[in-house]
Order: structure tokens, then sequence, then C-alpha cells
């Protein structure tokens, strides 16, 4: 390749190009791997760098108070830049900062990020120091201009390499794909293509030919043979396995004696032998994985059976199958089998993706989602979507290569027969497995579906298991938006530049046949167009019915819960349903609902027909068949589901209408109102064992409101304290003095505590919020003072992604950390990173959350027997965020003297592991909090 390129990467004071600036700017102009010229400077802004920013970055407020002006440095970016392709690490941010100065407007953009996504799918992390190291590329001075836009460039290079190894056909294919495209990447795969053919080097020992043979080579091990009588596990045996002087103590380095593992994993040996369903309260450090998985390969292996692990988040999920099982495995020296089954519309369908790839239409957005596929389907030997990074766009083309059981062809698809079917290939391994990991939403749809997506099983332990009551809430539910009911409109037709598209654009062809009388051809050219009338009726009623539903709910605001810009709800009672404007939404829906079973009765006549004509020589007649039966069911699943809503719903049913965080758009919604009689009935009495485990599933020292929840009748339980020493680790205050959450100068109060506590402990604080609300208000209020201090604050939504604000919080030397429901669970921040943890409020539901009222109402007492134990289990999550090892030791405080002063309050401090637990002024916090700190005097405050 001779075109030149530049590198190019900035600083700025913020991610935001209307109001952040340009704070450095790096450039590298070069031709292969010739570097002809490099730049780069400080820019003065026109703003002050934030705190964070100078954390981040390095450059100093002093710096870049002498640097130039940005208007006096154009001359020179402009004469190295000139008309030559703009290569950055996520492009569109650098080209936006550039744009907004008039600079750059026609260059091309070409983006390492999404080249890197596409060259090296699966990696996990695409951040340019990440990929930098994939690469082994040298990244001296992350965060600088010039060093970080030499890195880009070599990081460039070597995509390109990678690529050049392709096989040419792919290439070649690329090339064709993105013919005419204006995706900024497609020049690159064409001067690949051009390369390739200029040089004749059209060998074929393809990428795709040796994934394949690992695909096809991959040892899938003999069928499971169960024996007639099951020996259970001995659970004196399992406890020598994992003692002291087991194998496992000279195997890992990390082992520690726990004796509350060794108790665990006898109980889960016990409940294996009798059989019969155990309940686990495994506190932090306990190590339940190996604690239920050893007894779990024993019991599998020794009768070749299977057992089921199910987790509900994806980190647990990789934990198991790529970390503990492989040591458990090599540990015992049992060649046990192990599968990992996601929900099929996790894998890729590659007859699916050919139909695809031969000519299609995307729009341009999705074309480079198309080239991540392509690329990815030559080296994937599991085709799951989790090895994709798809992006904005790209994400609803995944829809037109899933694998589905309405377009599946069975035994008649080539790549079956072939035995390179991802989804059959995992399958199979799931059934040859003799452990079988999952997670909650595929169980739970098994069951619903009578078990017929897992493989046998009569053992199946539940890890995670304090969230099962909500997944089976979510699995069990519906939730069908504006944009579902569209989507599912333009699949059967649309139109684009004025040619026709969606699935009645394909099906003239049949017609087309020369055994098809014109008389036929007629018919069904009617029948297309009544059809097509009847999408376009549609898509104008859909508007109509969400339009009237947002008038309703605007009629309804005092009822909606939560500020502007944050997810709302009004429940559908029988009281909401007698409202004279409810009337309106019934009649909209009635309109609606002619068009639509016009639509779906039209092609299930298509469909009839077609198939009644039997042509075979029609390409993609099987497919078009297919997508056939596929629209047709989806079209009666929405039409079911919103007539069930907005109609006839169950009396076991929760029905309400949601509002959006993001632009307001309104969901119809649906759950059911209980889900322990269904997880009885289809789980707990079909099953021969289930171990349910977490560290958090007693309130007030009892297992029985889980067990009422979740529909579990009398199981073995057992509550294991960490082996955490908390006593000494931890101090526990409340300000007795905070004025309480509903009261006047409350959030004021907090926001000052917070400013004085953080200075003291010098960061290094996880802030819990109830509500983003809250969260937004403390984050304005705190962020400046703090930052003064030389204190960064990252708030959840304010600073990037829960992965990218963590990553920041534990690099940031003097760091505080907001964040709201989803880091009072799986956070696990070990050492020094965090030493003080701030519970603002007690963790209460939101009261008029649908479903919560609504459960609510079935309890005769629903504060005590509902609202606290969720509360509760909530709490002891928040809690557990601070000690994640036997070295751990923090600093706790609860900004609500609620637990003080209610009579609750006794019950969720008792909830919690004992500790050193003080009360007193909200004077006394910030000093208190230092003291502890300094371990010289710890010893003094425990006494």
């Amino acid at each position: 390749m001779d075109r030149i390129y530049v590198a190019l990467d900035l600083e700025m004071t913020g991610l935001d190009p209307r109001k952040d600036d340009i704070i450095e700017i790096g450039l590298v102009q070069f031709r292969n791997t010739e570097i002809i010229e490099e730049f780069t400077s400080l820019v003065h802004p026109r703003m002050p760098i934030p705190l964070k920013i100078e954390q981040i970055v390095g450059i100093s407020q002093s710096e870049v108070d002498t640097a130039p002006n940005f208007r006096s440095l154009m001359g020179q970016i402009l004469r190295i830049c000139r008309d030559h392709p703009i290569v950055a690490h996520s492009v569109s941010m650098d080209m936006r900062f550039m744009q907004r100065a008039g600079m750059l407007v026609n260059n091309l953009p070409v983006d390492t990020f999404e080249l890197a996504s596409i060259v090296l799918p699966g990696i996990g992390r695409y951040s340019l120091e990440s990929i930098s190291e994939k690469l082994g590329v040298s990244l001296n001075q992350a965060h600088r201009a010039l060093p970080d836009a030499r890195a880009t460039m070599q990081v460039f290079l070597q995509l390109l390499d990678q690529a050049r190894n392709w096989d040419t056909l792919l290439i070649e294919e690329i090339a064709r794909v993105t013919m005419g495209s204006s995706w900024p990447l497609a020049h690159v795969f064409n001067d690949l293509a051009e390369e390739r053919r200029s040089h004749s080097l059209f060998a074929t020992t393809t990428r795709q030919s040796q994934a394949a043979e690992r695909f096809a080579a991959e040892a899938l091990g003999p069928a499971l043979e169960p024996h007639e009588h099951i020996t259970p596990p001995d659970p004196e045996q399992v406890q020598e396995l994992l003692g002291p002087e087991g194998p496992f103590a000279h195997a890992l380095a990390a082992y520690e004696n726990r004796p509350q593992q060794l108790d665990m994993a006898k109980a889960v040996s016990e409940a294996f032998g009798i059989p019969t369903h155990l309940l686990v309260e495994a506190g932090t450090g306990v190590g339940k994985s190996l604690a239920y998985l050893v007894p779990a390969a024993l019991l599998a292996s020794q009768n070749d059976i299977r057992v089921v692990i199910s987790s509900n988040t994806i980190n647990l999920q990789d934990q198991l199958f790529a970390k503990d099982i492989p040591d458990v495995r090599e540990t015992l020296g049992i060649p046990f089998r192990a599968a990992i089954l996601k929900g099929r519309a996790n894998y890729l369908c590659r007859r699916r993706l050919d139909t695809l790839r031969n000519g299609h239409q995307i729009n341009p957005e999705q074309t480079g989602g198309l080239v991540k596929i392509l690329a990815w389907d030559h080296i994937t030997t599991t085709g799951d979507r989790a090895e994709l990074i798809l992006v904005d766009e790209e994400q609803t083309l995944w829809q037109q290569v899933q694998s589905t059981p309405e377009t599946c062809l069975a035994d008649s698809c080539p790549y079956q027969r072939q035995g390179r079917c991802f989804f059959n290939q995992a399958r199979t391994k799931a059934e040859r497995a003799h452990i079988l990991v999952v997670n909650h939403a595929l169980l739970l749809l098994d069951l619903v579906m009578d078990n017929r997506l897992l493989p046998q099983y009569d053992y199946v332990v539940i890890d995670e298991a304090h969230h099962l009551e909500a997944a089976a809430t979510d699995q069990f539910g519906l939730q069908i938006a504006q944009r579902d009911v569209l989507g599912f409109l333009t699949s059967v037709y649309y139109e684009s530049g004025g040619l026709p598209g969606g699935l009645l654009s394909r099906i003239p062809v049949v017609y087309q046949h020369p055994s098809v009388s014109k008389e036929h051809q007629a018919a069904a050219t009617k029948l297309i167009d009544t059809i097509t009338e009847a999408v376009q009726a549609a898509q104008k009623r859909t508007f109509d019915l969400f339009n009237t539903l947002q008038a309703f709910t605007n009629e309804q605001a005092e009822v909606i819960q939560g500020r502007a810009g944050f997810e709302r709800n009004i429940p559908l009672t029988n009281g909401q349903r007698v409202q004279p404007s409810w009337s309106a939404i019934e009649i909209t829906w009635e309109e609606l609902s002619i068009p639509m079973r016009r639509i779906t009765k039209g092609l299930e006549e298509l469909n009839s027909d077609i198939e009644e004509m039997d042509i075979t020589e029609v390409p993609e007649m099987d497919e078009l068949l297919q997508l056939l039966k596929i629209t047709v069911m989806r079209g009666n699943e929405i039409l079911v589901g919103m007539e069930h809503v907005l109609l006839s719903p169950e009396d076991n049913d929760v029905t309400w209408i949601a509002i959006g965080r993001e632009e307001g758009e309104i969901s119809l919604c649906d759950a059911p109102l209980h889900v322990g009689q269904l997880l009885r009935e289809k789980l707990f009495e079909q099953k021969a064992s289930v171990v349910l485990t977490s560290a958090t599933l007693q309130t007030n020292n009892s297992f029985r409101y889980i067990e009422e929840r979740i529909g579990l009748d009398e199981p073995i339980e057992l509550a294991l304290d960490s082996p955490f020493d908390y006593e000494h680790a931890v101090l526990l205050y409340v300000p007795k003095n905070i004025p309480e959450p509903n009261e006047p100068n409350y959030q004021h109060t907090v926001e000052e505590a917070l400013i004085e506590l953080c200075e003291a402990t010098e960061g290094r604080t996880l802030v819990l919020f109830t509500s983003n609300s809250q969260l937004r208000r403390t984050y304005e209020s705190i962020q400046s003072p703090l930052e003064e201090r030389g204190i960064v604050v990252y708030g959840q939504n304010f600073d990037g992604s829960r992965r990218q604000v963590l990553d920041h919080f534990k690099s940031t030397e003097r760091a505080v950390l907001l964040g709201t429901r989803s880091f009072w669970e799986g956070v696990d921040i070990v050492g020094e990173d965090l030493t003080c943890l701030v519970i603002a409020r007690l963790p209460f539901s939101v009261p008029t959350e649908p479903v919560f009222a609504a459960r609510s109402q079935t309890f005769e007492d629903p504060f005590n027997q509902f609202y606290l134990p969720e509360a509760i289990l909530r709490f002891r999550q928040g809690f557990g965020r601070l000690i994640r090892s036997n070295t751990d030791y923090g600093f706790v405080c609860v900004l609500d003297k609620r637990i003080l002063t209610k009579s609750y309050g006794k019950m969720m401090l008792q909830s919690i592991p004992k500790c050193t637990a003080r009360m007193g002024p909200l004077s006394s916090l910030a000093d208190l909090a230092k003291r502890w700190l300094d371990p010289r005097n710890r010893a003094r405050l425990e006494s």
C-alpha cells in the first residue's frame, strides 16, 4: 500500500465537542512503516482542565496556560494532514473536535477500534492500551497525544498485516460487499484486495478451512450413559480433597483453608446423596464455586450423568467455565466433560449469513457489522455472538443471521449435514457434557418450554440465587415498544429510494416460474398488494396508537414517579382502565389490529399457496418459506401480546406502560404476579436435587422469605458466615443527628458530609445511591469542591460505562465513585483502591413500581413481609462491596439515621457480619474515618 495516512490523537478537557476543548494534539504522517513527519503541541484551552483529566492525561493547567491556541496551529496541522485519510482510535470523537474548528471536513476517517473489532474478534477489550498489549506495540506514555498517535500507527499497520494473512476469497468478498459503500474502511479492504491481486497471491490454504478443521476435530466425547443406581459423592472425601492436606491446597497458589467451604461442600454432597434441595447462604470469601463444583464433578463423572450449573451474570459464567472448572478437572485428575450453552439466538446461522451476503441490501450503518461477521465466521469455532463487538445499527444485523427455531432447516441444512452448524454443535456438546453451564434466563426458558431446550438433567446448582425470582419475572413477562411493531412491519415491506424491500419484495420471483399461470400470478399480485396496503395502514395506526398512549401517560403525570429523563411506569389497574381517556386507546388499538390481522392472514395464505406449488427450482425457496413462517409467528406474537396488555390481562398478571430512560419511548409490559408456583411445579418438583446458593439469601436470620418467593418447600438450610474478620477489619458509623431522607436539608447535609469524609479518606470511596436523581444532584454538588482538594469524582452514566468508571476509579489514586443499583452488587475492588463505603440511603424499592406494587398487595403486612426483606437483601449486598479479601479493611458509613430510629433498623444491622460499630454526631464522621484507616489507631478504636 503506497497510500499516505496521518495518525491523529487528541487530549481534551472532556468528551463533549460542544463545550470541551483540545489540550494536546499529536500527528504522525506515514506511508507503510515509514514515518514521514511528526508534530505535537500542547494547546491552550478556553476552559480550565478538570482534575480527572489532569489525573488521567498527566497535563497540568500551568502547562497549557502558556501554550499556543488552536487557531495558531491550524496551518501546521493542515500542512501535515492535507487530504490524507486520518487514522485514530475511536476516530469519530477526534474528528468531531477537529471539524468543529472547520478542519478535516473531507478527510476519510479510519478507526483502529473498528478495524481491531474486525481483525481481532473475541479479545474482550478494545482500548488502545489493550490492543497495543495484544499486538506487542509499545505504549510508553499512554494518554499523551504523540505517543498515542505513534501507537495508533503501529496498531493500524499490525492489523493490516493480520488481515493480509486472510484467505484471498475472504478479502475479495469483503471488497465486493463494501464496493460503492460510504463505509470508511471500504478503501482499506479494497487496497488489500488490489495488493493481493497484484502479487498473484491466490493461495487458498484458508483461515476458513483451518477453522473448519478445528471445528470438526473438536472432541465431543461419547454420549452419557447414566448408571441405574446413583453413587453420590462421599462428603468426607470431598472435605479431604478441599482440605489443607488435599490436592487443591497443593495445586492452587492462592489456596486458603476455609472451614466454611468444607462445610458447604459437605452439605452439597449430602443433598446430592439424599437427594433433596439445599439452600446455602455463603458469605463473601467462602469459596462457594469450588464447594459445589467438586461434589458436582464427582457426582457427574462417577455416574455418567449431567449436573447443570446456572448463574445470573456473564462474569460468573466466564469464571466458572474458563477458570474454576478447568482447575477442578486438572486438580482431581478426572476427565469429565464441561460445556457452556446459551440461548439459540446467541449463535450464528451460517446458512442465514449466506443469504445476507448474497446481495440483500443493508444500510451503510450496518456494513461494518457485516464485515465483522464475515471475518469472524472464518475463525470462530463456537459461533457465539459474545465474541463479536457489534455497535449501534450493527446490532440489528445480528437478527438476520442468528439461529432461530423458525428458520432452521434441520437435516436439510448443508451446514448441519457437514457438522458445521454452531448451535447444533453447542447442543451436542451440552448433551455429552457432565457439567453444563447456563444462565438463569435459559434455565427458566427451558422450564417454560417443558424441558425442550436443555438436555435432560436431575441435579442443578443455582448460583446467585437471590436473582432467581427477578429472572423468572423477566423471563415469563413481555415488553412491546413502538419500534418492535414498526420493525415487524418494515420486515414485511418498506420502500427505499423508490425501490421495494422486505419480505414481500422477495415473493414475486416464485410466481414468475414458467409453471405458474397468469391467473395465478394475478391472484398472488393482488394478495401482495393487499398486504402492502395493510402494512402502510398499520404503520400510520401504530403511530396513532402510541401517540394516544403518550397522551394518556401525560394525563396520568401525577402518578409517574421519577424525574424527566429517567424510567417511569404507569400501572394499568382496573382504575386506570375506566378513565375516560382509556377508551381512546382501545379504539386506536382496534383500528391497528385490523390491518395487523390482515397482514398475518395474508402471509399465511402466501405461505400455504407457495407450499402447495412445490417449486424446487427457485433459489432460496426453503429460506423464503421459513421466513414467511417466522414473520407470521412474530406478527401473531405482537398481536396477542398487545391485545393481552390493552384489553384482556389475566388475573395473575401485572400490566403497565413503561416510559424509557433515553427518548421517552413507550412500551407495553406484562409480568406474572407470582412465580413461586411455576418454579415449584416446573423445577423443584421435577428435579432430584436443586442447590441454591448466594452470599445473601437470609432476612432476619431466616430463609423463610426467599423460600416463599420462589416456591421452595422444606429444603435443607445452611448459613455460613464469611471467613473474613469483619470485627477487626470494618468500622460501621451512623451519624445520629443527620436529617432523615424526607426531611428538609437532608440532601445538602449528605453532600457536605461526603465532601468532608472523602477529603479525610483521600478518596478511595464508593458511594451507593438508590436513585439516579440523588446521584446526579450529589455529583453536581460535590465534584468541584472535591476536585479543589485534589480528589476526582467519577459518576455512573456521567464519566463512561460501568466498566470504564470502575477502571478509572481503580487507576486513580485519589478518587470517589458514585453508583446506583448496578453497583450494589457484582463490584469487586480488592485492596486499598477501596477503603471507604457510603450507603447514602437505605435501599427500599420504589413502592409504585408496577410489579412491586402489585405483589405488595398480596401481603397482609406489605412493609414487614415484603418491602423490608427486599431492602435487607439489597443492604447486605451493598455492605459486601467493601471487604473482598482477608487482608482488606475499611470504613462504612450509613447516611440514613432511620437505621437507628426505626424498629426495622435493628434487623438491618443484625443482617450484616458483626463488625466494630459506632454512632455519634455528624461532626465526628470524617475524623473517625481518618483515624480508623490509620492502622496505628485501629486497635484502640476497636475496644
